[in-house]
């Protein structure tokens, strides 16, 4: 959830109503891919089951021909080209409902000319497997639920969610969880979350599993020595394979490492294309290697772990792209509109699923709202993802 500087304030858990809740976002949908499905409903997939797949990294940028910005039709985030637009937006965590969630929707509309049709918000921080498979989302009282509920067809959420509760976490050696997730043992509590979820309305949403997994903060960081990465991936793979045979379930995962933290190869812990839908990585406008000297959008993009090497590992697989968390950083830029061009100009021509703009600040957060004291980077998002004309 988190990029260097926010990682460690990031991850505090805030009280929503009666309920833990580590983070929220708000996701702005302004266009939609194709809802054709496979056999179990899922949105249809620009993506192939063969792992060995070479493609230049163009492949991930030029798939589908679209206009220079994003038109406001609605829908579902697709597994594919359907480049809807995501928000995590102010939110005071004393506050909960769905009239509270609306007018959070509607400020953010109001500000940057946008429509939303989708939410997005995390699920970490649960201590117990008990937590785990009944998170705070399930309740209508934070609002969620009842906000998909008034429009299935073109509402949604996108879930954070660790591969374990915290009681499980051990950084230092994660072989003592992850030998016994590879082995199937926690299939069974990945099989009643997802129960859960479709019980609950929530059958569309799309799950980033396991985010940020090469990050030390993380309760399942993936470890350092292969053999636990590749461990991770296998459990991965079970977990999403549990959730995706339950009945009714349409969810689409989404495989989410962090940019240029901890060098690790993506093979290593890419769980295979058969149990990823979309494939996500967290950037904001801060350089892996100087965090405090500005740089240009293509001197950020192409850092060793950057934009474009992750682009080229998309292409490779034949998967469509998602930035779950990308936004302004008050160090060492702050108002930066040639940062929201560049991620306006790739997003709006590449193999695109969706994109998560982080709106949200705080007293140990760093990151940037978009507001009248960004003037320069709010007119910049609101000439590639506004709704209004360019």
């Amino acid at each position: 959830m988190i990029k260097r500087h926010f990682a460690r304030h990031r991850v505090a858990t805030v009280a929503f109503g009666t309920m833990l809740v580590a983070a929220t976002v708000i996701v702005v949908t302004l266009a939609s891919g194709p809802t054709g499905g496979s056999k179990s409903g899922r949105p249809a997939a620009q993506s192939t089951l063969v792992d060995t797949t070479s493609t230049s990294p163009a492949a991930a940028t030029t798939s589908t021909a679209v206009s220079s910005k994003s038109q406001a039709s609605g829908g579902l985030i697709a597994a594919g080209a359907s480049r809807s637009e995501c928000l995590t937006p102010h939110s005071d965590a004393r506050q909960s409902g769905l009239a509270y969630v609306q007018s959070l929707v509607t400020s953010f509309e109001s500000v940057t000319n946008t429509t939303v049709t989708c939410l997005s918000t995390y699920l970490m921080g649960t201590t117990t497997w008990s937590q785990w498979i009944h998170p705070w989302v399930l309740s209508s009282q934070p609002g969620y639920a009842p906000w998909v509920a008034q429009n299935p067809q073109n509402r949604q959420l996108v879930l954070a969610m660790n591969l374990i509760p915290d009681k499980l976490a051990n950084v230092k050696n994660p072989l003592r969880w992850e030998e016994s997730c590879a082995k199937g043992a926690f299939n069974s509590y990945a099989k009643q979350l997802g129960r859960n979820l479709v019980a609950a309305g929530l059958a569309n949403s799309v799950l980033r599993l396991g985010p940020e997994m090469n990050g030390v903060w993380e309760s399942d960081f993936i470890g350092t020595a292969q053999n636990e990465q590749r461990l991770w991936a296998k459990c991965f793979a079970n977990e999403a394979t549990s959730f995706r045979q339950v009945a009714g379930e349409h969810f689409l995962m989404d495989w989410n490492p962090n940019a240029c933290v901890g060098d690790y190869p993506y093979a290593n812990f890419y769980p295979g294309n058969k149990y990823v839908d979309i494939v996500g990585l967290d950037l904001y406008d801060v350089g892996c290697n100087t965090p405090y000297t500005s740089l240009s959008f293509s001197q950020l993009t192409s850092e060793p772990s950057g934009l474009s090497h992750f682009e080229a590992f998309a292409a490779s697989k034949r998967k469509p792209m998602s930035l779950p968390e990308w936004g302004l950083s008050s160090i060492p830029t702050g108002d930066d509109p040639a940062y929201i061009n560049g991620i306006g100009t790739l997003f709006t021509k590449g193999n695109w699923a969706f994109e998560t703009y982080f709106d949200q600040t705080g007293p140990n957060m760093k990151a940037l709202p978009l507001s009248s004291n960004t003037p320069l980077s709010l007119v910049a998002f609101q000439k590639w993802f506004g709704s209004g004309p360019k």
